[in-house]
């Protein structure tokens, strides 16, 4: 399914899909490791943002990656364009910070609502399954979760329509009658092409790209969005 042509009068959903990264986490968590290494505070955004473009890419090749390995290469890519190699032991660092990073503090709140509305909540990630599981159990929402599920299961990332239809398949239900939320405008374009509803969590981002399909419903937080596909 794509976003050409009509699309239909979107409905309440039957199960919503959360992004993982940003969307749940708070990776600005991370931004005393990468001063440590002696990169600055904007290198965290430069360097998700290389391991992001490099995952796609794969995607767009109809290839896949894993998630450390995209990790490294993105790290190698910000320290060498700033003048200095890897420090010894930092990817590992990163990547065990990573796994540790806490949850937005609208996100319990917003499950909750779900919860309470009897609609499913299922996670999906372009990252692996243990790291998200792990980030999950030890915010103390993962108990909110139907399933959590990674891209790996498909071999490919989003924003290609297999993550979104498994997470359809899953879940139980139409990919019409299934609501992707997340912070990133090409997750949701990749999930409208998919045919699924969409919403935009925007926490104090700039205004939605045009170049994207609008979301179905948008708001500053997690609960904001909840709300709004409840009243679809």
């Amino acid at each position: 399914m794509t976003a050409s042509g009509p699309r239909a009068t979107p409905v309440r959903p039957q199960a919503v899909v959360f992004d993982v990264n940003e969307t749940l986490t708070d990776l600005s968590a991370l931004r005393s490791l990468f001063t440590g290494l002696g990169l600055g505070e904007p290198a965290l955004p430069w360097w998700f943002a290389v391991l992001l473009r490099d995952g796609m890419a794969l995607a767009a090749a109809g290839d896949s990656g894993r998630f450390p390995d995209l990790a490294a290469a993105a790290l190698e890519e910000v320290c060498a364009a700033c003048g200095q190699g890897v420090p010894t032991g930092a990817i590992e660092k990163l990547l065990r910070a990573f796994a540790e990073v806490p949850v937005h503090a609208d996100v319990a709140p917003a499950l909750e609502r779900l919860a309470q509305a009897g609609v499913p909540a299922v996670a999906l990630t372009n990252g692996g399954l243990p790291g998200a599981e792990r980030i999950l159990e030890r915010a103390g929402v993962r108990s909110h979760f139907a399933e959590v599920l990674s891209v790996d299961a498909v071999g490919h990332w989003k924003p290609r329509p297999e993550p979104y239809h498994h997470a359809a398949r899953v879940a139980g239900v139409p990919p019409r009658r299934l609501a992707m939320v997340a912070v990133h405008p090409w997750d949701l374009h990749g999930a409208a092409a998919a045919g699924l509803v969409t919403g935009w969590v925007r926490r104090g981002r700039g205004p939605y790209p045009p170049v994207f399909t609008p979301p179905t419903v948008e708001a500053s937080g997690l609960d904001g969005v909840v709300e709004a596909l409840l009243d679809l």
